[in-house]
C-alpha cells in the first residue's frame, strides 16, 4: 500500500532533479546552437562531431549532478529546515528493520504532522547571471559566424607563426612545391609541401620544384648565409636539391619571370634531440650499503624522438684508501624492453661477483645513444655511488680530486672526555666534594667546547664559553683535546678555554662552518645524535653527576665513530690539462709564444647588444632602424635557439619586410616585439642616499655633542 506522505516527500527529489536538468540544458543549448551554426557555415565534420559530443556531455553532467539528490539529501535538508520532524525523518523515509514500538509511534506522529503541512521548496535556484553571460556570448558568436565582418580584409600573420602554417606558394609569379625526404634513421615517410616554406627534420633532403608564369633565363636560390643553389630546368619545372642541417632563409632569383627577388622564404629545421634519461631506482646518488645487502638494483627509462640505438652501463669500482686507491671500470651493454622511442632498462649488480668489499665505492652511470647519423646524440645519467664505509682509521690522508674527508681528524676527542670521566669516578672517594665538583665542571667545559665545534659543521651559531672558571686559574694546566682518539697531547689552558685558539693550533683552514655543505644527510643525522648526547653529558657534569654523564658520553662517542667511518666522497677528476714543458727553453729567457691566458668573460660583451638596442630604440621612437647593422650583428652573434627554432630567422625576415615597405606599421610592431627578448639586461644601478631631513640632522648633532 502506497504511503501518500512518503510520496509527497519523494516528489521533492524529483522536482530538484528536474531543476538540475533544466539548468544544465539551459547552459548546453546556446553552446550547441553556436556549434551547429559553425558546422552549417563551414560544413566541417569535426565541428558536427563536437556538437554531438557537447550534447552527450551535457546529458552526462546532468545525470551525474542529479544522482546527489537522493533520500539522504532529502533527509538532511528537511531535518535542517523543518523543526517539526524532530531530526527523525529517516524513521519515515528509511525506517529500520526492527524499530520497535517507539519507531512506530514516531512514524505515526510524523505522518500526522506532514499530512497537510506545506513542504519547503528544495529546488536549486536558476543561475541567472551565468546563464545570461553564456547566452549573450553564444548569440554574439552566431552573429559573427554568419556575418563575418572580416571578409575581404587581410589578416597579418605574426612572425612567430610556423612557416608550414602560412602555406606560402609564391608571390603570384610562380608556384612552389617542396619534396622532403627525412633521414632514413628517423623512420619518417617522405612528404610534399605545397609551399615555398616548410618545417623539416634535421638532415632532410629537400627538392625544390618551381613553376614560373613567365619562363626565366635562369633560376637560383640565394640563402642568407651567402651560399647559392642553381635550379635546373626539367620540362616545365625548375628543380634543385639540398640537404639541410640548420634553419635557413632564402630568396628566389629568376630574371625575366617577374618574381620578387628580394622576398625571403623560410625553412625551419627541427633538430634531433638527445635522449632523455629518467632514473627510477635508486632514488639518490649516494647510497650506503645496508646490512646483508648482496645486490644493487637499477631501473632507468630512456626516451628519444626518433629511437634509441644503444645503452651502456659503466661500472667503476674504487678500492683502497689514501693514496692507494685503484679504480677498475667495466662496460655492460643493456638491451632493455619497450619500443625504440621509449625503453626501460632494469639491471641488477652482484656485489660479490664485482669484488665489492669493505671500504670500497661502486660508481655506476648509464649512457644512451640514439640513431642519429653520422654521429649519434648521447646522454649520460648522473653517477650513482654505493658506499661500503671502511673501518675507523687513524690516518686522515685523502687523494685530492678523488677523495675528500668528510670530517677533520682533530675532532676525535670524545674518547678523552670518556677517559677523564671514568678516572674522576674512580678517584671520587679520595677527593673532596669541592674538588670533585671542580674537576667535573672542567670536564663539562671540555664537552661544551667539543659540542660547539661540532655544531658549526651543522650550520649552528657558536656561543661564547661561559662558566669556565676551572681554566682561569693562574698556572693551571689541563689535559687538552688530543689530535686523535687514541693520542694525548698537553695543551695550554688558554687554548682549551678558547675555541678559536684550539682551531688555530689543531685545525685546518677548511674547518669552517661553511664546511657543513660537505656532509651528506645521513652523516648530519648521526652528528645530530652526537650533539644531543654531548648536551646531556655536559648538563650532568656541570652538576657534578659524573656517573649519570657517562652513558651520554658513550653514546656521543659511538655516534662520532660512525661519522668517522665515512672516509671519502667520490668526485670526478677535473682540472686544466697543461701542455708538456719544453725542457730546451729552460733558463734561456725565451718568452716567444708565452702570455697570460684570456680571461673568460663573466657577462657577454655589451658591444654585441648595441645594434639590437639601437634598432629597438629607433622603432620605439618611430624612426627607421639600421637594418644592415642589425643583420650583421645577428649573423656575428646568433641568439640561442628556443625549442630548436632560431629566433634570428624571424627577425631577419621581419626586417626584410620592413625594408621593402617602410610604411608598414604592423611590420614595425612585429620586429619590435621580436627584438625585445634580445635586449641587453639592465645594469644594476646604485641609488644615492637620501638627504637627511631636519629632524634627522638634529638627532645627529645631538649624538655628536653627547659624544665624549
Amino acid at each position: 500500500m502506497r504511503d501518500a506522505v512518503v510520496d509527497r516527500l519523494l516528489s521533492l527529489i524529483r522536482e530538484a532533479r528536474l531543476r538540475i536538468a533544466l539548468c544544465v540544458g539551459a547552459f548546453a543549448l546556446p553552446i550547441g546552437l553556436l556549434l551547429f551554426a559553425v558546422s552549417l557555415r563551414t560544413a566541417s565534420v569535426a565541428v558536427i562531431g563536437l556538437f554531438a559530443l557537447t550534447m552527450a556531455l551535457s546529458v552526462g553532467i546532468a545525470w551525474w549532478i542529479a544522482r546527489r539528490y537522493d533520500r539522504r539529501w532529502l533527509i538532511r535538508r528537511l531535518n535542517a529546515l523543518s523543526p517539526e520532524v524532530d531530526d527523525s525523518l529517516e524513521w519515515l523515509l528509511d525506517p529500520p528493520a526492527q524499530g520497535g514500538v517507539f519507531a512506530q509511534l514516531q512514524q505515526a506522529r510524523l505522518r500526522e504532522r506532514l499530512r497537510e503541512r506545506p513542504l519547503p521548496d528544495l529546488r536549486p535556484s536558476y543561475p541567472r547571471r551565468s546563464l545570461g553571460a553564456v547566452w549573450g556570448l553564444c548569440l554574439l558568436g552566431i552573429v559573427l559566424t554568419w556575418w563575418q565582418p572580416w571578409r575581404g580584409h587581410a589578416l597579418s600573420i605574426p612572425g612567430w607563426v610556423s612557416a608550414s602554417s602560412s602555406a606560402v606558394a609564391g608571390d603570384g609569379h610562380f608556384d612552389a612545391r617542396l619534396h622532403v625526404e627525412p633521414p632514413p634513421y628517423t623512420g619518417l615517410d617522405a612528404f610534399d609541401e605545397p609551399s615555398a616554406e616548410a618545417s623539416v627534420p634535421e638532415g632532410s633532403t629537400l627538392q625544390w620544384r618551381l613553376r614560373f608564369k613567365q619562363t626565366p633565363q635562369s633560376a637560383t636560390l640565394h640563402f642568407h648565409d651567402g651560399s647559392t643553389l642553381p635550379l635546373q630546368k626539367s620540362g616545365s619545372e625548375w628543380t634543385a636539391q639540398r640537404e639541410l642541417s640548420a634553419s635557413s632563409l632564402y630568396r628566389v632569383e629568376a630574371p625575366g619571370s617577374g618574381v620578387d627577388a628580394e622576398r625571403l622564404y623560410r625553412i625551419d629545421v627541427t633538430p634531433d634531440r638527445a635522449p632523455e634519461i629518467v632514473v627510477r631506482a635508486p632514488d639518490k646518488t649516494l647510497n650506503l650499503l645496508e646490512n646483508e645487502q648482496t645486490q644493487w638494483q637499477f631501473s632507468f627509462e630512456a626516451r628519444d624522438d626518433y629511437g634509441i640505438d644503444a645503452a651502456e652501463l659503466s661500472v667503476s669500482l674504487a678500492q683502497g684508501s689514501g693514496e692507494q686507491i685503484q679504480v677498475t671500470e667495466q662496460k655492460r651493454v643493456l638491451k632493455g624492453s619497450g619500443d625504440d622511442r621509449e625503453r626501460r632498462y632494469d639491471e641488477t649488480l652482484d656485489l660479490k661477483a664485482l669484488g665489492f668489499a669493505q671500504g670500497d665505492d661502486l660508481i655506476v652511470r648509464l649512457t644512451v645513444s640514439d640513431k642519429r647519423q653520422p654521429e649519434p646524440n648521447r646522454a649520460r645519467s648522473a653517477s650513482f655511488i654505493l658506499r661500503w664505509p671502511p673501518e675507523a682509521s687513524e690516518d686522515s690522508e685523502g687523494m685530492q680530486g678523488i677523495a675528500q674527508k668528510t670530517m677533520p681528524a682533530y675532532f676525535r676527542s670524545q674518547r678523552q672526555i670518556v677517559m677523564d670521566t671514568e678516572a674522576l669516578i674512580e678517584q671520587k672517594a679520595e677527593l673532596g666534594e669541592a674538588e670533585f665538583s671542580k674537576r667535573a665542571d672542567a670536564i663539562g667545559v671540555d664537552q661544551k667546547i667539543l659540542r660547539l665545534r661540532y655544531g658549526q659543521f651543522l650550520g649552528e651559531e657558536s656561543e661564547s664559553p661561559g662558566h669556565e672558571h676551572g681554566h682561569d686559574e693562574p698556572g693551571g694546566e689541563h689535559e687538552g683535546e688530543p689530535a686523535d682518539e687514541g693520542e694525548h697531547a698537553e695543551v695550554p689552558a688558554a687554548a682549551v678555554g678558547d675555541a678559536d685558539a684550539m682551531v688555530a693550533q689543531f685545525g685546518h683552514t677548511h674547518d669552517i662552518a661553511e664546511a657543513a655543505t660537505l656532509l651528506d644527510d645521513e652523516t648530519k643525522k648521526i652528528l645530530r645524535v652526537a650533539l644531543n648526547a654531548m648536551w646531556d653529558a655536559e648538563g650532568q657534569l656541570r652538576v657534578a653527576d659524573a656517573q649519570a654523564a657517562l652513558p651520554h658520553e658513550y653514546r656521543a662517542l659511538e655516534a662520532i665513530k660512525q661519522v668517522q667511518q665515512s672516509t671519502r666522497i667520490y668526485l670526478a677528476r677535473v682540472g686544466v690539462e697543461l701542455p708538456p714543458i719544453d725542457e730546451t727553453r729552460r733558463l734561456t729567457g725565451d718568452r716567444t709564444g708565452l702570455g697570460d691566458p684570456p680571461a673568460a668573460p663573466i657577462v657577454a660583451d655589451a658591444a654585441q647588444y648595441a645594434p639590437v638596442l639601437a634598432a629597438w630604440q629607433a622603432l620605439d621612437a618611430g624612426r627607421t632602424p639600421d637594418l644592415k647593422a642589425l643583420q650583421d650583428a645577428l649573423q656575428a652573434h646568433p641568439p640561442r635557439a628556443v625549442d630548436g627554432v632560431d629566433p634570428s630567422l624571424g627577425i631577419l625576415r621581419s626586417a626584410d619586410e620592413l625594408r621593402r615597405d617602410p610604411a608598414c606599421a604592423s611590420c614595425r610592431d612585429q620586429l619590435k616585439a621580436q627584438l625585445w627578448p634580445l635586449l641587453p639586461p639592465p645594469r644594476t644601478g646604485l641609488l644615492p642616499r637620501a638627504q637627511a631631513d631636519a629632524e634627522a640632522q638634529a638627532y645627529q648633532r645631538a649624538l655628536q655633542e653627547a659624544a665624549p
